[in-house]
Parts: C-alpha cells; sequence; structure tokens
C-alpha cells in the first residue's frame, strides 16, 4: 500500500478529473486495478459481483485473496464496514486460501490513498 500511495502521489493534479464526483471515483478505481494488473500475473476482478453487490477489486493468488472495498473522502472503516455488510467474502468462505479484506479510502485533495485497513 506504501508503494501504491507513493505512486498516486507522482501523478500531477491536472490529470484528475474534479467535475463529476462519480467519475473521480472511477478514476481512483481504475487506476488501482491497473497498476495490480500490470504487476501481476494473477487473477484480478473489477465490480466483481456477488449475491447482494459487487466488491471493487478482488485480487486472487495460489495463496491468498484480497478483497478491496474503496471510497473516496470517505474513511477505511466504511469500506470493511461494507464488505462485511454486503458479504463480499463469503463465496470463499470454505476456501483453503487467506482471506484478506482491505477498505481503502482515497483523498480527491492529496490524489492519492489517505488511509487504509486491513481485516
Amino acid at each position: 500500500m506504501d508503494s501504491l500511495t507513493a505512486f498516486l502521489a507522482s501523478i500531477p493534479y491536472s490529470v484528475r478529473r474534479r467535475n463529476d464526483e462519480r467519475e473521480y471515483e472511477r478514476y481512483f478505481d481504475y487506476t488501482f486495478y491497473l497498476l495490480l494488473r500490470m504487476l501481476s500475473c494473477y487473477m484480478l476482478f473489477r465490480e466483481k459481483e456477488t449475491s447482494k453487490g459487487r466488491a471493487d477489486c478482488v485480487y486472487e493468488t495460489p495463496n491468498d485473496v484480497y478483497i478491496f472495498e474503496f471510497k473516496l473522502d470517505g474513511s477505511a472503516e466504511g469500506a470493511l464496514q461494507q464488505i462485511k455488510e454486503k458479504g463480499y467474502a463469503k463465496e470463499y468462505a470454505i476456501d483453503s486460501r487467506h482471506i484478506h479484506q482491505i477498505g481503502v479510502n482515497f483523498s480527491s485533495k492529496t490524489g492519492t490513498i489517505e488511509e487504509w485497513k486491513e481485516k
């Protein structure tokens, strides 16, 4: 997360859209997805559908599953709460891999990750 935070901080503020909050959140979501996709050969899902909603990003490796929920100008704790309420990890209940639930809050002011928490 520290590396991703540093990378996002290096992107000039002038390339981020400011006029549409939904598009602005999508910018962070898509940039995060692209970074993970370029760095790995493992399964990566964006907006992975479940029975109760869509997880923003799910990253599956042979030994681990990382479930990400993103917020813009919210809180990492709120993102973790959404993972729990929507049951994004339930499909992995009998999976032998270690499940990581990660809430990430992006800041529209700094243009990078403001806070992240893992459960």
